[in-house]
């Protein structure tokens, strides 16, 4: 949340959360608290439970018309996604401003084709042992398959940090696996 703040102005705009989700972490649910301060917050997830502000559609449908958003973000959202193009054509689509889509990102092809073996022997991202292992993810992306979206409606930037919540683990600490924020401008 601290890096989407620094790529977000600091005047009153609309947000929208794609995956908004379901699930409470330290207390705070989607878009942390601070956001909702500056902006103002709806959130979009398939199955959202009964927070407030968030409309239950899917991420490939979204109910808004072209570029009636602000700003949209997405945190670690289209890898859970089979068919993760229409998400981001469908979040490039709403944005007025720009998109920030973060995203489990490798540079690596050994390690994407090591964790897709691994998928295919438990039976693939949505089965039993896929959500169990895996965390239901279908990819880890290399940088050009999202900067592919860009077209001729925007400027893409990169940049990577570690994800924290992996911590101390070899793919994390290796370098292998990383989060990567891709910050989609809409050229005028």
């Amino acid at each position: 949340m601290d890096i989407v703040e620094k790529f977000l102005p600091d005047h009153s705009g609309q947000i929208l959360d794609v995956g908004c989700g379901n699930v409470e972490v330290t207390g705070l649910q989607y878009c942390d608290s601070r956001l909702r301060t500056k902006h103002r917050v709806i959130g979009v997830d398939i199955n959202p439970g009964q927070q407030a502000n968030v409309v239950t559609a899917s991420a490939q449908d979204l109910p808004f018309s072209d570029q009636s958003i602000d700003y949209v973000v997405s945190f670690d959202v289209i890898e859970h996604i089979e068919n993760y193009p229409e998400v981001i054509e469908e979040m490039l689509r709403v944005t007025k401003e720009r998109a920030i889509i973060i995203v489990p990102t490798t540079s690596k092809l050994y390690v994407r084709k090591s964790i897709n073996l691994f998928r295919r022997m438990i039976g693939g991202a949505g089965s039993k042992y896929g959500q169990l292992l895996l965390q239901g993810h279908y990819y880890e992306f290399f940088k050009e398959e999202i900067f592919q979206f860009k077209g001729k409606d925007f400027r893409v930037s990169f940049m990577k940090i570690d994800y924290p919540i992996l911590g101390k683990s070899f793919f994390n600490r290796s370098g292998l696996i990383f989060a990567g924020i891709f910050i989609f401008d809409r050229l005028k």
